[in-house]
């Protein structure tokens, strides 16, 4: 009945199932043979960073508030008289939802009463509820939630870091927006969002679990005819027209502190990177895996030393954060000593940038991380993020696995060039 392109990885014993349905839809079942737990996800390449576009139904170019991404997928889990979570909870099952630069999620994962639940997540999706009084009460939940973020020491010097990193790019803006920018978000402004970013060939419907792949997708294609009056007749629309400019690698202000009352002091260094796309986004990935366990975690030398000095108790963590929009490296750690430790790490970096890679423990590291790779293929979880990084990097789903094989010293060596303190951004909170 459906037509599929059939993903398989041979190291994990596991296939993917692509279609996509009349309307633009596009379906992922990953099917996950032996599993009792079943998990279904119905997502949107919509994030916080997605302000300036056009409107799907106007065709004019419009700028919505800081923050209207995070709201709506609020908002869409309350309906008249109820709210989704308690209406999966009843059905004894679990549902939440997120919201990141690129993308919202919504989901429920459970043992029973699949069918059920994808009726539920569809109808969740596709019956927006929007009125004057539930957008202001909503304002004022969303508003508190802001505040309490304002007051985590991890989250702001986060966000500092990329303040400091980005000039006008709205990366650097809070997913959840700002209080002032929230009061400016009504009804209207949510429909507008929501009929353009959630038209079907802007959205994925994602399935893992043992599951029937015909039935799964029949089942999805059935719940949303029903709110889709033209199904049948619909045509795929043109892709949604987003205005995000790219940076150059500039960084905006050196070094942000602030002050707080909190118990340890917090470290975060920031290396602002170019913007590359698809395959080049998951291979920095792939390197900077690599890197952390090579150079930073609990079995490097440097762990040893900057704990036994007492910097740090946990190791510095090394990651990659990279979209089509957006590109650089966070490293972060909590520490009694910031000025000793922010010294080390940036020395530190500077010497493994010169020295030859250890080629033994290059291919121990490797060897390593494929092996966890094909252990993880237990945990849906990491299968499922699997599936929509592939969506959002355009990629094919196990192009990950393929990376790592083919990672090799020289990818490591050039990448580690690219840390250049030029780029380099320092983001501290200290006591009060």
């Amino acid at each position: 009945m459906y037509n599929f392109d059939i993903q398989k990885s041979q190291e994990l014993g596991e296939e993917t199932y692509v279609t996509k349905l009349r309307n633009g839809l596009s379906v992922y079942i990953c099917k996950k043979e032996g599993f009792n737990k079943k998990i279904g996800m119905y997502g949107t390449k919509y994030g916080s960073i997605m302000n300036d576009f056009v409107d799907i139904n106007t065709n004019k170019r419009i700028k919505v508030p800081d923050g209207i991404a995070h709201f709506l997928e609020h908002k869409l889990f309350e309906k008249e008289g109820a709210n989704a979570l308690d209406l999966f909870s009843k059905m004894g099952v679990s549902s939440n939802a997120y919201t990141s630069f690129d993308h919202t999620v919504y989901y429920f994962e459970t043992i029973e009463k699949f069918d059920e639940s994808i009726d539920m997540l569809v109808k969740l999706i596709k019956e927006p509820y929007f009125t004057d009084e539930n957008v202001e009460k909503e304002q004022g939940i969303i508003g508190q939630e802001i505040s309490m973020y304002d007051d985590d020491p991890g989250f702001m010097v986060y966000f500092n870091a990329l303040r400091a990193m980005y000039r006008e790019h709205p990366v650097r803006i809070d997913i959840a927006g700002t209080i002032d920018s929230i009061s400016h978000i009504d009804k209207e402004l949510l429909y507008t969002c929501y009929n353009t970013f959630y038209s079907p060939q802007n959205m994925f419907f994602l399935v893992v679990g043992d599951v029937d792949v015909e039935d799964t997708v029949k089942r999805i294609e059935d719940n949303i005819k029903k709110y889709e009056k033209d199904y049948d007749n619909l045509s795929e629309n043109d892709p949604i027209e987003k205005f995000i400019e790219l940076e150059d690698r500039n960084i905006c202000k050196k070094e942000i502190n602030q002050k707080m009352d909190i118990y340890m002091p917090q470290l975060c260094i920031g290396y602002k990177l170019d913007v590359v796309k698809k395959d080049e986004i998951l291979k920095r990935e792939t390197i900077c895996s690599m890197i952390y366990d090579m150079y930073f975690s609990k079995l490097t030398n440097f762990f040893e030393k900057e704990y036994s000095e007492g910097k740090i108790i946990e190791p510095v963590s090394f990651d990659y954060e990279g979209s089509k929009y957006f590109s650089h490296i966070i490293i972060s750690s909590s520490t009694t000593k910031l000025d000793e430790l922010k010294e080390d790490i940036i020395n530190y970096i500077n010497k493994i940038k010169n020295e030859p890679i250890d080629e033994n423990l290059f291919n121990l590291i490797k060897k390593k991380k494929i092996g966890n790779i094909i252990f993880s293929s237990d945990n849906l979880n990491v299968s499922y993020r699997r599936v929509i990084e592939s969506i959002l990097d355009d990629t094919s789903i196990y192009q990950d696995i393929e990376e790592l094989k083919n990672i090799t010293t020289d990818d490591i060596k050039e990448f580690l060039q690219m840390l250049d303190e030029k780029y380099l951004v320092i983001s501290s909170i200290t006591k009060k």
